[in-house]
């Protein structure tokens, strides 16, 4: 029976013998039905498909362990989908949309996305991208957001898309406007924050808390910030960061 990618995840792994791809193919044939059902007639099979495959070889370019592959794959394919629905107009979105990019989606865009989250508490729809995504988030970002108590553990670097890009409302860029696409009528913006790799700890958690400052003017322009999320849990990040 096919899991929700959105908060299920594969425990079963293939043996020694068995093709990790023929194994994935069988996940991703039932993700896609599962997806077509769900979004039909807003977006077509045609187009579920393509999206979904195309996110598997995406993935599996980069991945560096195959294990959760399709899972992981299979959660930002259905993300990809439901923005081509809301770029369509075909589902309804009243919540402002924001689109968090850098370089490799593994700190900076991540950070900003789940502190978006948090500081809405839920009331703003945030994704984030990388133009050259990472194999993971940086070890350092990891520790950061735990000091604050918004784990990062589920979340992956994700590959800035059309679709993606296209149903956002909002984009903010980390030193890497020049190289995103400017599509009429979104609203850009760049945050000049330097780029975490190699950098100490203090000075991720300096980059933090000048994200975090930036993040609460963004939510509060956009009359979306909720003083109780700001001093409550953070809601899950796992799937729209």
């Amino acid at each position: 029976m096919y899991q929700d990618p959105d908060t299920q995840v594969m425990t079963g792994q293939a043996g020694p013998d068995q093709d990790y791809r023929e194994r994935d193919q069988q996940v991703l044939a039932r993700l896609a039905a599962h997806l077509h059902e769900r979004y039909a007639p807003a977006v077509d099979r045609a187009t579920v498909d393509r999206l979904v495959a195309e996110t598997y070889e995406e993935f599996d370019r980069r991945a560096t362990v195959k294990s959760f592959l399709a899972t992981t794959a299979g959660r930002f394919a259905e993300s990809r989908i439901r923005a081509v629905a809301v770029a369509r107009g075909a589902i309804e979105s009243p919540l402002p949309r924001v689109l968090f990019i850098d370089d490799a989606n593994a700190g900076r865009s991540q950070m900003a996305a789940s502190l978006t989250l948090r500081h809405s508490g839920g009331r703003v729809t945030a994704r984030s991208a990388g133009l050259e995504p990472a194999g993971s988030i940086y070890e350092d970002a990891l520790t950061a957001m735990d000091e604050v108590g918004i784990p990062l553990h589920h979340a992956f670097p994700k590959p800035l898309t059309a679709d993606v890009l296209e149903a956002a409302q909002v984009v903010i860029t980390f030193d890497c406007a020049d190289r995103v696409d400017r599509l009429e009528g979104k609203d850009y913006r760049d945050w000049g924050i330097p780029n975490l790799v190699g950098r100490p700890l203090e000075d991720v958690r300096r980059a933090r808390a000048e994200i975090d400052s930036r993040v609460l003017d963004l939510v509060r322009e956009l009359g979306a910030d909720s003083p109780q999320a700001a001093s409550g849990p953070a809601p899950s990040a796992s799937t729209r960061a």
